[in-house]
C-alpha cells in the first residue's frame, strides 16, 4: 500500500456515464485528489497503515470525494497495462482501449490488487447516488514519461431506488501518481 501513500492523482482523461457523475469538476481544471494514510495503533508509538483517505481541494472534484475512505482489496498486481506512450490528448484512444480491454488486462478480476471505496454524488435530478470506485496502480505502464506508473480509476454507479441499490452505469479515468507537492 505504500505506493499509494501521500500521492496526488491528477486525472488526465475520463469517459463513460459514471465518470460524468464523479470525475467532473466545478472549476475548469483537471480533476485531482490526494491519498493520505489511516493507521491502526499497534503499540504506544507505532501505527499500521490500514486504509487511505481522499483529500480534495475545493473545486477539484465533487464534494463526495472529500475524506472518502479506500480499503485495499485483492492480491494480484495489475497485468496487461504497459507500453503506453507519454500522455497527451491525441493518445486518448490508446489509453482507453488498453484500460477497457479486460480480455487483455486483469482489471475486471476480483483478485486484482486495488483500493476500493464508495463516493456519493448529487445527480442532475437532485437525488443522491453512489459510485463504487476502484483504484488500480499499474507500475511501469508508461514508457518515456517522467512518471511511468499509472493510476486507473474504474467505477460502477449505484442509484438509490426505493428498497434496492443496483448498478446503473460505469465509467473510467486515469492519471499519474505524484508525490505530494510535486
Amino acid at each position: 500500500m505504500n505506493c499509494w501513500l501521500d500521492k496526488t492523482i491528477q486525472v488526465n482523461d475520463s469517459w463513460g456515464p459514471g465518470a460524468v457523475d464523479i470525475l467532473q469538476v466545478p472549476m475548469k481544471v483537471a480533476p485531482e485528489f490526494s491519498l493520505r494514510g489511516r493507521f491502526l495503533r499497534s503499540g504506544p508509538c507505532a501505527g499500521t497503515l490500514s486504509q487511505l483517505r481522499a483529500e480534495v481541494s475545493s473545486g477539484y472534484l465533487c464534494d463526495g470525494w472529500q475524506h472518502a475512505v479506500f480499503t485495499p482489496m485483492g492480491s494480484v498486481p495489475v497485468k496487461g497495462i504497459f507500453g503506453l506512450p507519454p500522455w497527451d490528448p491525441t493518445q486518448a484512444d490508446t489509453y482507453r482501449n488498453m484500460i477497457d480491454d479486460t480480455s487483455k488486462n486483469n482489471l475486471g478480476d476480483s483478485n486484482t490488487l486495488r483500493l476500493e471505496g464508495i463516493i456519493p454524488y448529487l445527480g442532475a435530478n437532485g437525488t443522491v447516488g453512489y459510485d463504487i470506485v476502484r483504484l488500480f496502480y499499474a507500475f511501469n505502464a508508461v514508457q518515456g514519461a517522467p512518471i511511468t506508473d499509472l493510476v486507473v480509476i474504474k467505477m460502477a454507479t449505484l442509484v438509490a431506488i426505493p428498497g434496492v441499490v443496483k448498478i446503473k452505469q460505469d465509467g473510467a479515468g486515469h492519471g499519474p501518481p505524484h508525490k505530494r507537492g510535486g
